[in-house]
């Protein structure tokens, strides 16, 4: 089932790849075509936001790998580090659009065919708001970083394109002849706050954060719910990619067999997976009653 999900999470990916080209093009060629450097920044950062949704493609498509000699876990975190690379590529672009539309604010440049430029911005922003809507939907229902980060790429897409009519409508209808590059610097920021808001997660990810409170409680309580458990504490979960994988520790009476102790580490694990679809592995230690409180006597 997770192999699935991912599957369909890289689809989703593929498709926004080649509209987000396709609109890349147009808005290129017409900023080209009437001058306006917020439109083709707009076009330029949909080529990369193209670029983006591959590397999300191709970190889902790695992610669904089995575990093998050298990835004894798998590599469901591969989609985490696909969003940083897509992020860094991200700012690259931010630094390139802000130049470029620094050099147009020293000498604004009269904007031409305005109406087919603002018509196709319009446009753009349209199709974004659809992508975005997409996008938030599949990350939400496969639990995917890489996903969030294309949708997260969608809202700039969305915000950018409306900047890039407003600069040209602007420049055009109200002779402010460096609005448009005013426009292309403000998609410039755009694009870093994405970027910074992408790296700041996954970099949270790949350190093993895991803010998952509701979750931990549910796992404590599902744990005393087993016949026999005596008490669950010390349970951990890490991220792996879209996924959860942790352990806990459960106390028995000291008394039970080794069977048995399997039989309710078994029934425990079990019944998280079957209540937690993002949860693709959890160890439970079996200890004897009072562990817990040798321990602490230990430490101190």
């Amino acid at each position: 089932m997770k192999s699935t999900e991912l599957a369909k999470g890289g689809a989703v990916a593929e498709k926004s790849f080649a509209v987000l080209v396709l609109v890349g093009i147009v808005e290129v060629l017409v900023g080209i075509f009437s001058l306006s450097v917020a439109l083709i920044a707009d076009g330029a950062q949909s080529f990369a936001d193209a670029v983006v949704s591959l590397i999300v493609w191709t970190g889902l498509r790695l992610s669904r790998k089995a575990p093998d000699g050298k990835f004894h876990f798998g590599y469901y975190r591969v989609e985490t580090f696909s969003s940083v690379i897509a992020a860094f590529f991200m700012v690259a672009l931010g630094g390139a659009i802000l130049y470029e539309s620094y050099l147009e604010l020293l000498v604004p440049v009269l904007i031409l065919n305005a109406e087919i430029a603002m018509t196709v911005a319009l446009a753009a922003t349209a199709i974004a708001l659809v992508q975005f809507i997409y996008k938030t939907r599949a990350a939400k229902r496969y639990a995917s970083l890489a996903l969030k980060t294309d949708a997260f790429n969608s809202v700039k897409d969305v915000l950018t394109s409306a900047t890039a009519f407003f600069g040209i409508f602007f420049s055009k209808y109200f002779g402010i002849e460096r609005a448009d590059a005013i426009a292309g610097i403000i998609i410039a920021f755009f694009v870093f706050t994405v970027a910074y808001t992408i790296i700041k997660e996954a970099s949270l990810v790949l350190m093993d954060a895991c803010q998952c409170t509701e979750i931990l409680s549910d796992i404590e309580n599902i744990a005393r719910s087993v016949k026999h458990v005596k008490d669950a504490h010390t349970i951990r979960m890490r991220k792996l990619g879209p996924y959860l994988m942790g352990d806990m520790h459960v106390e028995v009476d000291g008394k039970m067999t080794v069977n048995e102790a399997h039989e309710i580490r078994t029934q425990i694990e079990d019944k998280v997976k079957q209540e937690f679809d993002e949860i693709v592995e959890i160890k439970v230690r079996v200890e004897p009653i009072g562990k817990k409180q040798d321990k602490t006597e230990e430490k101190k």
